[in-house]
């Protein structure tokens, strides 16, 4: 009996340092996996051409553009170290107070604040520029990639491409199903508002002036990146001789704004909205008279861009059925929740959408 539970008792400490070994081994196995995972590359071809070799497991990016922010932030907000402009009180309604404390880099275009030194601290593994695309686009992502030794990439994005867009930073992150469901809605959009426009002759088409500032004198000229949306929808009679692609548009005098008379004024945010029934020239203009001016929604973003990022996808469903409600249809505050849901993860109420849009919706 004695033999027999001896031999028993080294049967049963063969097996346990066995499985303890078995187990060492598999652990040691995940971990190197996991080690080689974190260092494997890709070589990524991006939109302007050039192939740059990036992590293929990517957890930490950041934007180097406000408009890629807004689109990566729909995407993976969580594996953003950073932003191009800091998010406000009132946005971090909607996006996320979390957000708010991540470090603030500036942007490489427009503002041209970029803060190298603050950038490479937050150690991003890969840098991501979103937009239509400059003539230097090569030699400017290549000078940052230089300077900094991260990887950067480009990825073009206009309203035609925006799908296209979100399909390739849901690869690139690993978030195919996100950006595949963003690309769809896009893609959707896109395609009804072209399909609908089409049915609408020229002659037929509202004519109409986006003005912004608190004169009222600022205007969206047409053919410009920040017109890209509503020039699709009407006749924007801010045709300019040389359009500035700032957001702050370009300035017109009272005697341009009366000549051009518009059926229809947006203004933008901050702007001269409230008071300008009150205005001598604008009260003589039709617009006004015809009680057709409007003040775009700007939480937590301006619907119809500044930057024209995906937000626009929000404000060119709004001005659509605005300009032609026989035609767009729309329950505007399904389009919003919806939008709002996909976009910003958030469920906006109707009371909040009657705030945000008493004076865009009459």
């Amino acid at each position: 009996m004695k033999k027999t539970w001896k031999w028993l008792l080294g049967v049963l400490l063969i097996s346990t340092l066995m499985v303890a070994g078995l187990t060492t081994g598999c652990t040691t196995q995940k971990t190197d996996a996991k080690a080689a995972d974190a260092t494997e590359t890709i070589m990524f071809t991006d939109s302007a051409g050039r192939i740059v070799e990036i992590p293929k497991n990517i957890e930490r990016i950041a934007p180097v553009g406000s408009l890629g922010q807004q689109m990566l932030m729909s995407v993976a907000p969580e594996k953003m170290v950073g932003l191009c402009t800091k998010i406000s009180d009132s946005q971090a309604k909607y996006l996320g107070n979390e957000y708010m404390s991540l470090p603030v880099f500036g942007q490489f275009y427009g503002t041209a604040d970029l803060n190298m030194e603050a950038l490479a601290a937050a150690d991003p593994q890969v840098l991501i520029d979103i937009g239509e695309g400059k003539s230097t686009i090569v030699e400017d992502m290549d000078g940052i990639q230089e300077q900094l030794g991260i990887p950067v990439i480009f990825i073009k994005a206009t309203m035609e491409t925006t799908d296209d867009a979100f399909k390739t930073l849901g690869e690139v992150l690993d978030e195919e199903e996100k950006g595949n469901q963003l690309a769809e809605y896009c893609a959707g959009v896109y395609k009804t508002i072209t399909d609908k426009m089409a049915t609408i002759p020229e002659d037929k088409r509202v004519s109409f002036a986006y003005l912004q500032g608190d004169t009222g004198l600022y205007v969206i000229g047409k053919g410009s990146i920040h017109a890209d949306n509503m020039d699709r929808l009407g006749n924007n009679l801010a045709v300019l001789e040389n359009v500035t692609s700032k957001g702050t548009g370009d300035v017109i005098s009272e005697e341009q704004l009366t000549q051009w008379n518009p059926e229809v004024i947006i203004f933008g945010p901050n702007s001269i909205y409230s008071t300008v029934s009150e205005n001598s020239v604008f009260s003589t203009m039709a617009a006004i008279q015809n009680n057709r001016y409007y003040e775009v929604p700007s939480s937590p973003y301006n619907w119809m861009g500044m930057p024209p990022s995906v937000n626009r996808f929000m404000g060119i469903q709004w001005m659509a059925n605005l300009l032609y409600p026989e035609v767009f249809k729309y329950d505007m505050y399904q389009v919003t929740k919806e939008y709002y849901d996909l976009f910003y993860d958030y469920d906006l109420s109707e009371t909040e959408f009657k705030e945000m849009t008493k004076n865009a919706i009459k």
